[in-house]
C-alpha cells in the first residue's frame, strides 16, 4: 500500500498579523494623545499680567529657532534653566527660499529682581488685553494648534492677526500665546498664516 503524497497547506499571510498590528496601532494612538493632537485649545480675552523676562534676540528661520532656543537655555545659570519659557514674536515674512523668518526673542521668565546674566537682555511685557489661547500639548503641536485657534477666532471676530505674540511654555506641557487687542490690530505687522 503507497502512500498518498502530503500535500502542504497554504499558509494565511494574514494569520499572526492582529496582535502586532493592534498594539501598532495602540501606540500610535498612545503617541498621538501624549503629544496633544488630540487636546483642543481654548480661546478667550483676558488681561494679562505684567511680565520681566530675560531674552537674547533672533532672526532666521521659524524650523531653526527651537533649536536656537535649546542652545541659549545651556547658556544659562543652572538656578535659571527650569524658568519658564518664553518667545516673543515681533515679525514674521517669507524667506527668499519659502521659509518662515522671524524676528523674535527667546528667553525665560525672571522676577524683575534677578541678576541678567552676560550675554542677555532685560525684556518686559506689560498688563493688557489679550487674546490668550491655551492648550497642553508638545511645544511644536501645541503652537500649531494655537495659532490655529487664533487665527479661526480672528476671522470670526473680525481681527486681524498681528503682532507681537508671546509664547509661554511651561511649567510641563502647558503652553500660553497671547495677542495683544490693541489699535494696532490691523497695522502693518498683521501676521500671515505661514507657519505649518
Amino acid at each position: 500500500m503507497t502512500d498518498a503524497p502530503r500535500v502542504r497547506p497554504k499558509r494565511d499571510w494574514r494569520r499572526g498579523w492582529g496582535g502586532p498590528f493592534l498594539a501598532f496601532v495602540a501606540l500610535l494612538i498612545f503617541s498621538l494623545w501624549w503629544l496633544g493632537v488630540f487636546h483642543s485649545a481654548s480661546v478667550r480675552t483676558e488681561t494679562s499680567p505684567a511680565l520681566s523676562y530675560i531674552y537674547r534676540p533672533y532672526t532666521g528661520s521659524f524650523h531653526a529657532m527651537e533649536k536656537a532656543r535649546q542652545e541659549d537655555i545651556k547658556s544659562l545659570p543652572p538656578d535659571m534653566r527650569g524658568a519658564t519659557v518664553l518667545t516673543r514674536i515681533d515679525a514674521e515674512r517669507r524667506g527668499a527660499d519659502g521659509s518662515t523668518q522671524v524676528v523674535a526673542q527667546l528667553g525665560v521668565l525672571t522676577t524683575a529682581t534677578q541678576t541678567t546674566p552676560p550675554g542677555w537682555q532685560r525684556g518686559s511685557w506689560p498688563a493688557q488685553r489679550v487674546v490668550a489661547v491655551s492648550v497642553r500639548a508638545n511645544p511644536a503641536v501645541a503652537s500649531w494648534k494655537a495659532y490655529g485657534a487664533l487665527e479661526r477666532w480672528g476671522k470670526a471676530s473680525g481681527i486681524a492677526i498681528h503682532y507681537p505674540t508671546l509664547e509661554l511654555l511651561g511649567p510641563g506641557d502647558r503652553y500660553r500665546l497671547w495677542m495683544p487687542l490693541g489699535t494696532d490690530s490691523t497695522g502693518p505687522h498683521a501676521a500671515q498664516d505661514s507657519r505649518p
